[in-house]
């Protein structure tokens, strides 16, 4: 199957007609009938039956249609991605971060972005996913990353990754820690974050769901002090599962969390080549499907 069968297929669909479809193809009648006669061969399927109005499409045709008309729209999606690719972009790239940058796999973010558009001027700025929202709104970086829901109006969000997180205390924790109950977690010591930090709407969550009302001994809103602090035993906390893989955590098992990751940028800024390619650069990274749809809420 080729692509040029697909694109004949396509229009002849469309037109409704030979004659007028190998005028807009620029090719010859017996040609496009070609196409489609070797398409359906190749199908083994009948696409078309001629009436006094044309070129109809038959029940199976009408729903190969669909399938040729995503696969063409992908290969247009691959080209103008490789087109933009192309282009070298200078400027000022202000990037917020809103977690440690192995997580975000800024290296290799950094090595494709800088080595591709040596004329551009990257900054990578930590902060809050509450701060990132804020600074974008100020304009005081051009993209973030963030966990958790966008809800201004004036942002878009591409989703990245879903992360697994858990809630976690010391190892030197009793081993009834990890199996215990719901309500027992409010006997526990808490490290908090601030209400505009996402792991703040996740535990608030949690908390609820299970009519808790633990005793909040320390607020942070950076996670290598969360991590730092949860291993020294000054409390329990919401952690991302990546995280606790090195010693020294104590993970609950009674239940499962999830935190969403996306990279954050302005509406009025979405055609801008510096914040195209960045998102170009992302879903290669992140292997999101390119038909993926950015979000505004």
């Amino acid at each position: 199957m080729e692509l040029y069968q697909l694109k004949t297929f396509k229009m002849v669909a469309e037109i409704g007609h030979l004659t007028k479809a190998s005028k807009r193809l620029y090719t010859s009648q017996p040609a496009v009938s070609s196409h489609i006669r070797s398409l359906e061969e190749e199908l083994g399927v009948q696409l078309f039956v001629r009436s006094q109005k044309g070129m109809e499409l038959t029940g199976h045709g009408v729903e190969l249609k669909a399938y040729a008309d995503k696969i063409l729209a992908m290969t247009d999606e691959m080209a103008s991605r490789a087109k933009l690719m192309q282009s070298e972009i200078s400027g000022n790239l202000r990037l917020g971060l809103n977690s440690e940058s192995e997580i975000l796999k800024v290296a290799e973010l950094y090595r494709r972005l800088a080595g591709h558009n040596p004329g551009l001027k990257i900054s990578f700025l930590q902060s809050s996913s509450g701060e990132v929202l804020n600074n974008l709104e100020d304009d005081r970086i051009d993209a973030g990353f963030i966990y958790g829901v966008n809800e201004s109006e004036k942002i878009e969000t591409l989703s990245l990754f879903h992360f697994d997180v858990v809630v976690a205390g010391a190892e030197s924790l009793s081993p009834s820690f990890c199996t215990c109950t719901p309500k027992e977690l409010e006997t526990y010591p808490w490290i908090t974050t601030p209400a505009d930090c996402p792991f703040h709407t996740v535990l608030k969550e949690l908390f609820e769901r299970h009519a808790l009302k633990p005793q909040e001994v320390l607020l942070a809103d950076q996670e290598r002090t969360i991590n730092a602090m949860v291993k020294n035993g000054a409390g329990l906390a919401l952690v991302l599962e990546c995280d606790t893989k090195q010693a020294g955590f104590s993970i609950w098992q009674g239940e499962k969390l999830t935190l969403p990751l996306s990279i954050a940028f302005l509406k009025r800024r979405r055609d801008d080549p510096i914040i195209q390619q960045l998102l170009t650069i992302l879903q290669e990274i992140w292997d999101i499907d390119r038909l993926s749809e950015v979000c505004s809420c």
